[in-house]
């Protein structure tokens, strides 16, 4: 009988390319996992890796057995929900990981209502870097990891991991009060100017780079941080203009909030699971919590509040408090929990 757990450090010597990389995103150490590669070698009779020094390549037969663990893992989440499936009580544990610049208001009003609708459904939830979290989710040691990318700069598909869209949200620019009058439309508005930007270098200063570049300019970085607020109070202090998410909390900020229309810039958040752990019916609750469509009526919202003119802040926040019914009929974001390719 083939041991699942051997089945899934293989797959992540696929996807890394050596025992260590394997052994790190499993939380396991090289020795662990060279025994146990070892050990499926022996169950299956034929060599499964070719190792040449530190790196190691999977045989043909290796290669068509981690074709065979991406569905006999899969399988195993769907038996497990399928089973729990045959209770109309919604009980259990889950544990929800968010990443630090996530809208906060979406998901404790999922938490919220979590707690109202299913009391007998526990929710452990924590801060972790997308990255890390994908790697937690994937050795079991989360239900599901909220993550995002930029329109621009798309995160790589992760093998063993199912995306649920939650929703998109606009990038706005951020600018100092003195500055209010100029009202810049285009980034290209901003190439003289010096930038506040989102540290994460993947997804964040490359995507401002890669746009710049594409309107013939190289911007000016002169703050950084993972901190979105914290961009907003250097535009505050007159470091610069940010490019922030439309949700980030401002409030008491002194600063002008513009939206961008050339380009239009975005971020996608999504929620990552293990393939078939969605027919549990306790992270199926919570992925449909997480895209209700109260959340989406907030985001089209505040997409609407700033469609057409400057504001401040504390607007803004007032804009969200009291949504108009025309402002919640238009363009809707997802409000189920499909899974996206």
């Amino acid at each position: 009988m083939l041991s699942t757990t051997r089945l899934q450090i293989l797959r992540e010597v696929a996807t890394r390319g050596t025992a260590a990389g394997a052994a790190k995103a499993l939380f396991l150490t090289p020795p662990a996992v060279t025994y146990q590669l070892a050990a499926l070698e022996r169950e299956v009779g034929v060599p499964l890796l070719n190792r040449t020094g530190r790196s190691v390549q999977l045989t043909a037969a290796g290669m068509r057995l981690v074709q065979h663990a991406d569905t006999i893992l899969a399988n195993c989440e769907l038996a497990l929900a399928d089973v729990r499936a045959f209770t109309d009580d919604v009980r259990g544990t889950v544990r929800l990981s968010v990443f630090r610049a996530a809208p906060g208001g979406v998901t404790l009003a999922a938490l919220l209502a979590l707690g109202r609708e299913y009391p007998n459904l526990e929710i452990l939830t924590s801060d972790q870097d997308p990255e890390q979290a994908v790697t937690a989710l994937k050795a079991g040691q989360l239900d599901i990891a909220l993550s995002y990318e930029w329109g621009l700069t798309p995160r790589p598909r992760n093998v063993g991991i199912d995306r649920h869209a939650l929703f998109t949200e606009p990038m706005v620019l951020l600018l100092p009060r003195d500055r209010e009058q100029e009202i810049p439309l285009s980034i290209q508005d901003c190439a003289h100017a010096s930038w506040c930007v989102a540290q994460d270098e993947e997804h964040g200063r490359r995507a401002i780079e890669h746009v710049a570049r594409h309107y013939g300019f190289e911007p000016k970085v002169v703050f950084e941080s993972d901190n979105f607020r914290a961009i907003g109070s250097a535009v505050e202090a007159g470091l610069g203009v940010g490019l922030v998410p439309l949700m980030t909390d401002l409030r008491g900020l002194d600063v002008v909030i513009q939206p961008l229309t050339e380009p239009r810039m975005s971020r996608r958040v999504f929620a990552a699971v293990r393939p078939g752990s969605c027919g549990s019916p306790a992270i199926h609750a919570v992925l449909e919590a997480l895209a209700a469509p109260a959340c989406s009526i907030r985001t089209s919202t505040m997409r609407e509040a700033v469609k057409h003119a400057v504001m401040d802040s504390d607007d803004m926040l007032g804009a969200l408090r009291n949504p108009s019914a025309e402002t919640q009929d238009s363009d809707p974001a997802p409000t189920s929990a499909e899974p996206v390719s």
